[in-house]
C-alpha cells in the first residue's frame, strides 16, 4: 500500500497525515492486514535545490514511521531529490551484466539469435520505467552502453557510428525509446488535455493540437505532459489516431 500527502504548508501536512494514518488503520483492520514494520517508511520529496525539506512525526498503528533518503517501489529507485541517478545506476548494472551474457555467447550463435537475446535480456530492462528516467541527464549512460553492445552484435569495431547498426538491426535507440514511450502515453491518456480549438474557432493548422501548460520551473517544462505534448503535437494527423506508437 502506498499513500501519497500533498499539502501547501506544514500545519496543513500534519493534520493530513495524522487523518490519513487513521483512515488507513480502520482500513487495514476492517480487511483484517497486518502491516510489515520493517518495510514500512516514509519519503519527504522534495527539488534538489531545496536542502530543508519537511519530515513531520509520522504515527502509524503506534508505531514510529522512519523517513528515508530513497526506496525501491515497483522495481523504480525513488529519491527524496525527485532525481533518477540511483535507479539510472541500477539499470546500468544490470545492462553491464546482460552484455557479458551476450558477449559470451557471440562466437557460438548467430546474429539474429543475439538480437533476440538483447531484447529478452537487455532492451527489456532499458525500456522499463523509462518514462520517468529518460529526461534525465544521466540516461545517457544507458545509452552508451546500449550503442556499446549494438557494436558487439554487428562485431565492429568500438568507435564505429551506430547509425545504420540501429538501422540494420532494427532496434531504437535510447532516446526514441524516450520519445515513443511519451507519444503514446499522451495518445492513451490525452483526455485531461485541452485543444486550440477550445479558445478559439480559427481555422488554423495547430486548431487540433493539444495545449501545453506554462512552465515556470525546467522540471516541469521537461515533464512527460508537458515535452510529450509538444512533441505528440508534431506528429502527422493520420499517425494521431490510427498508431500505437
Amino acid at each position: 500500500m502506498n499513500i501519497q500527502i500533498e499539502a501547501t504548508n506544514a500545519n496543513i501536512l500534519n493534520e493530513t497525515i495524522e487523518e490519513v494514518m487513521q483512515q488507513s488503520s480502520s482500513w487495514i483492520y476492517l480487511k483484517k492486514l497486518v502491516i510489515n514494520p520493517d518495510k514500512t517508511i516514509a519519503i519527504s520529496f522534495h527539488a534538489w535545490q531545496n536542502e530543508s525539506n519537511l519530515k513531520p512525526e509520522t504515527v502509524f498503528q503506534d508505531m514510529d514511521i522512519k523517513y528515508e533518503n530513497e526506496t525501491k517501489f515497483l522495481g523504480l529507485y525513488f529519491t527524496e531529490d525527485v532525481k533518477w541517478d540511483v535507479h539510472i545506476k541500477h539499470v546500468c548494472n544490470i545492462l553491464n551484466k546482460n552484455y557479458y551474457v551476450i558477449h559470451s555467447l557471440k562466437n557460438i550463435t548467430s546474429i539474429n539469435t543475439l538480437r533476440s537475446i538483447y531484447f529478452a535480456h537487455f532492451h527489456s530492462h532499458l525500456r522499463y520505467g523509462i518514462l520517468v528516467w529518460g529526461g534525465d541527464s544521466q540516461s545517457t549512460k544507458v545509452f552508451k552502453l546500449q550503442k556499446k553492445v549494438v557494436r558487439l552484435i554487428c562485431n565492429v569495431k568500438r568507435k564505429t557510428s551506430c547509425t545504420e547498426l540501429f538501422r540494420t538491426l532494427n532496434i531504437l535507440p535510447v532516446p526514441c525509446v524516450y520519445i515513443m514511450e511519451m507519444m503514446y502515453y499522451i495518445e492513451v491518456n490525452n483526455k485531461g488535455l485541452k485543444q486550440n480549438l477550445a479558445i478559439h474557432d480559427y481555422e488554423t493548422r495547430q486548431r487540433s493540437d493539444f495545449q501545453t501548460q506554462f512552465c515556470r520551473t525546467d522540471i516541469f517544462k521537461n515533464s512527460v505532459i508537458n515535452l510529450g505534448t509538444k512533441l505528440y503535437n508534431k506528429l502527422p494527423n493520420y499517425l494521431k489516431k490510427t498508431s500505437r506508437i
